[in-house]
């Protein structure tokens, strides 16, 4: 009976890791345009190509970057809302075809800001710690936004405007749960993307989503239980 257990648990595991590791398979290929010019720059020691570089990820991303991971966001929503066995595949085209406008146009309001912010802390890093460190801390807020952006727009049927509201919003009911998820995000992203490369394919854009959206969920049902 408890090798039967143990087995069990095992085949759990490798059961949601092949869910999640289809679902970010799914976004890195959706992502492909972008994928392929972030795999260039790692690559070259040239700063003027890595700069015109992430220029033009940074012209790509509402085009590519924000729908497919709005269909990732949708389909870990099921997971985590209770419906683990639906088609990965279909249900992420489904939702990527549904969002694109809507995340298009999320896109194309974040990624400005995400640019000054980066282009601030950039210059600013070797003239003034003080400066760099108020970035860093909008550019983590911001970070979280963006994260409950895409939740609240999977969840939700809402216009724009009022995504951004309840996003920004969410983010400051327990403020310190939301610092706390994104730290973890942020972790992830660095380990993903200076220790472990291997996972990228497989775990990294999943295992955020999962975070950001089950902490934007939690707070939702809190929210939904004070209203009733």
């Amino acid at each position: 009976m408890q090798t039967t257990s143990i087995f069990d648990g095992i085949f759990k595991l490798l059961e949601w890791f092949t869910r999640f590791s289809l679902a970010n398979l799914l976004w890195v290929f959706f992502n492909l345009p972008i994928s392929f010019l972030v795999a260039t720059i790692s690559f070259t020691d040239d700063k003027a190509f890595i700069m015109s570089t992430w220029f033009i990820i940074a012209l790509l991303a509402p085009f590519v970057f924000f729908p497919a991971t709005t269909a990732m966001y949708a389909v870990i929503r099921k997971w985590i809302m209770g419906e683990p066995d639906i088609s990965i595949i279909r249900y992420y085209w489904k939702y990527y075809r549904e969002n694109y406008k809507k995340s298009l146009i999320g896109g194309a309001i974040l990624v400005p800001i995400w640019v000054i912010g980066i282009v601030d802390v950039y210059f600013l890093f070797n003239k003034s710690l003080f400066f760099s460190i108020v970035f860093i801390i909008v550019l983590l807020f911001l970070f979280i936004l963006t994260t409950y952006f895409f939740a609240v727009i999977v969840h939700n049927d809402v216009k724009i405007k009022k995504a951004f509201k309840q996003a920004f919003l969410f983010m400051f009911i327990n403020p310190f749960n939301s610092f706390f998820i994104g730290l973890l995000n942020l972790v992830i992203l660095y380990f993903c993307l200076m220790k472990f490369t291997f996972l990228i394919p497989f775990v990294m854009g999943s295992g955020i989503t999962c975070l950001a959206f089950w902490s934007y969920y939690r707070k939702h049902i809190k929210v939904q239980q004070l209203k009733s």
